[in-house]
C-alpha cells in the first residue's frame, strides 16, 4: 500500500474547496476532486503545480447515482480513502419561511446535509483505520437570521451528522469533526453581494457586527481543515472548531465606549 494519502474534497472547484486541494496537494495527498464544474476544477487541479496531480470526477452530492459512481471510481483506482473534506455547500435566495420554496429548500438540504450523508455512506467501507472526516458547517446554524432557515438547517443537521459519524467511526480510529466559518470571502458571498444591488453596503453590513472586523480567506478556513486532516490533530474526534472573527460574540464596545 502507498504510503501517500488518498483525500476526496466535496465542492472542490472554487472557495473554500479548491483551496484545501491546493493546500493538500502541496503536502502530497493524492487528491481526487468532486464537484458539479469540470471546467473550473480542472483549471484548480491545473494550478496545483504538484508531482502528484489532483484527480477530477464531475459528482452533483444532490443524486445518489452521481454519488455511488464517484466513490466506485475512488475505489478502483486507489481503493482507500484516509481523508474525506465534506466541503460543498450551496445557498438559495433568501425567504422567510412563508416564502419558501420547495425547489430551493430540496436543493440546500439535498446539498449541504443529505449529500455529505451519501458521501459519508459511500465512504465508509473504504476508510482506512484512523482516517479523518472534516465537515464544513456554518456560524449560521447557531444564530437567529431571518431567511436563511434552509441553509441553517441543513448545517445544523450537519454537525449532528458529524458528531454521529465521530462516535460510529472511533472503533476504528476514524475521527469526524466540524469546521464552523463566520464570513468567508468566497465566491458564493461574493454572489450574494451582487445580487443584493450594492455590494459594498452587502459587505459593510455583515463584517460591521464582528469583532475582527472583516471576513476569512478560503485558505485560512483550508489550514484548519488540513490540521484536522492530519496526524497532529489524532486526538481530536467529535469537535467543532469556529473560525468566525469572535462573531458569535457579538459586536464589542469600541475604546470609547468601554468603562
Amino acid at each position: 500500500m502507498s504510503d501517500i494519502k488518498v483525500a476526496v474534497v466535496t465542492g472542490a472547484s472554487s472557495g473554500i474547496g479548491a483551496a484545501v486541494v491546493k493546500k493538500l496537494a502541496s503536502i502530497g495527498c493524492q487528491v481526487v476532486m468532486l464537484a458539479r464544474d469540470m471546467d473550473r476544477m480542472n483549471r484548480v487541479a491545473a494550478d496545483c503545480g504538484t508531482a502528484v496531480l489532483p484527480r477530477v470526477i464531475q459528482t452533483d452530492l444532490r443524486y445518489s447515482s452521481s454519488v455511488d459512481n464517484a466513490f466506485q471510481t475512488i475505489s478502483a483506482d486507489f481503493g482507500q480513502i484516509d481523508i474525506l473534506c465534506a466541503v460543498a455547500g450551496i445557498f438559495r435566495e433568501a425567504a422567510p419561511i412563508q416564502d419558501q420554496l420547495d425547489s430551493d429548500w430540496d436543493d440546500v438540504v439535498e446539498t449541504n446535509l443529505t449529500g455529505v450523508m451519501r458521501c459519508l455512506r459511500s465512504s465508509w467501507p473504504l476508510f482506512a483505520n484512523g482516517a479523518s472526516i472534516v465537515t464544513v458547517g456554518s456560524v449560521l446554524a447557531e444564530m437567529a437570521q431571518p431567511e436563511v432557515g434552509a441553509y441553517a438547517v441543513s448545517k445544523a443537521g450537519l454537525s449532528a451528522l458529524t458528531r454521529t459519524s465521530a462516535s460510529e467511526g472511533v472503533a476504528r480510529g476514524i475521527r469526524a469533526n466540524l469546521i464552523v466559518p463566520g464570513m468567508v470571502n468566497t465566491p458564493m458571498n461574493q454572489r450574494m453581494a451582487d445580487a443584493s444591488g450594492n455590494s459594498q453596503e452587502w459587505w459593510h453590513d455583515r463584517l460591521s457586527s464582528i469583532p475582527m472586523k472583516r471576513a476569512a480567506e478560503p485558505e485560512e478556513i483550508a489550514e484548519a481543515i488540513c490540521w484536522l486532516s492530519s496526524d497532529d490533530a489524532r486526538f481530536v474526534t467529535g469537535a467543532e472548531i469556529r473560525l468566525d472573527g469572535g462573531a458569535l460574540l457579538g459586536p464589542l464596545p469600541s475604546s470609547d465606549e468601554k468603562t
